[in-house]
């Protein structure tokens, strides 16, 4: 990245004033340039289970992704429950999916293993009941206007026989794991998994629920966080300038109140 003359000297009185701020500037250059994930579990959780690990994670999301656009949830509501072959699920948001059978992916308002609650997929909204149950297999999410962020909640998650994935391409094939530490043939978990990805073009991003000789992880989705009104995202340069300024005003701001 080229700096003016003038930003350099902006930058470097930055420093002056504070080491941190520079430190601040250097990574967020080297993070403008790359996928930043966010992911939380929450082992052993159930419908209605308290998970703040993950919700620790979505909002550390929620906030990254609202310095690049507007952010909107998807929480499947008003979907038709059922089984679906391809399904508008928001304006220019459509879902497709095949499960380990070949078969459609499915709406559901309900768990199908109640015995089992952190082993399935189930609502995470609360006061609702809806969300996208993956029979193992993809579920594919298709924006109609690119988007540079995406996350949601994942349930059911059990990684002891296999990895279940996010798959995307931002120019370069990209893949972020779902974490599933602790998880084992009894125990699941509830996770939160984004990623923000400033500047990139994203027009899919898939969902893949693992399968081995050993099974089939059925997990479900809800409440997606999407960027719905796509912004031009900022110059680094001009981020570091403003917030560079922002610290030198108020440095001086607080030599004055000293005097």
């Amino acid at each position: 990245m080229k700096l003016s003359l003038q930003s350099k000297a902006i930058l470097k009185a930055a420093c002056r004033v504070s080491p941190i701020l520079c430190l601040l500037a250097h990574y967020s250059v080297c993070a403008s340039a790359a996928v930043v994930t966010f992911t939380g579990e929450d082992l052993n959780a159930g419908p209605g289970s308290a998970h703040p690990v993950s919700s620790a994670a979505a909002g550390s999301f929620t906030t990254a992704a609202s310095a690049i656009g507007n952010v909107s949830t998807i929480n499947f509501e008003s979907s038709p429950v059922g089984s679906f072959n391809s399904l508008v699920v928001a304006p220019g948001v459509t879902l497709t999916g095949t499960n380990y059978n070949g078969g459609n992916q499915a709406i559901l308002n309900a768990s199908n293993s109640p015995s089992f609650p952190s082993l399935d997929g189930f609502n995470t909204t609360p006061g609702a009941t809806n969300f996208v149950e993956i029979y193992a297999g993809t579920l594919t999410f298709t924006f109609a206007t690119p988007t540079q962020f995406f996350g949601g909640y994942l349930t059911g998650i059990q990684t002891y026989f296999f990895q279940d994935t996010f798959t995307f391409s931002d120019g370069t094939s990209e893949t972020i794991n779902v974490p599933g530490t602790g998880t084992t043939n009894s125990v699941g978990a509830l996770d939160f998994v984004g990623f923000t990805d400033a500047g990139k073009s994203i027009t899919s991003v898939t969902i893949n629920a693992g399968t081995s000789p050993g099974g089939a992880d059925y997990i479900g989705i809800d409440d997606v966080l999407y960027q719905s009104t796509p912004t031009t995202a900022p110059e680094p340069t001009s981020v570091f300038l403003a917030i560079a300024g922002g610290f030198m005003l108020a440095f001086g701001f607080q030599r004055r109140s000293k005097r």
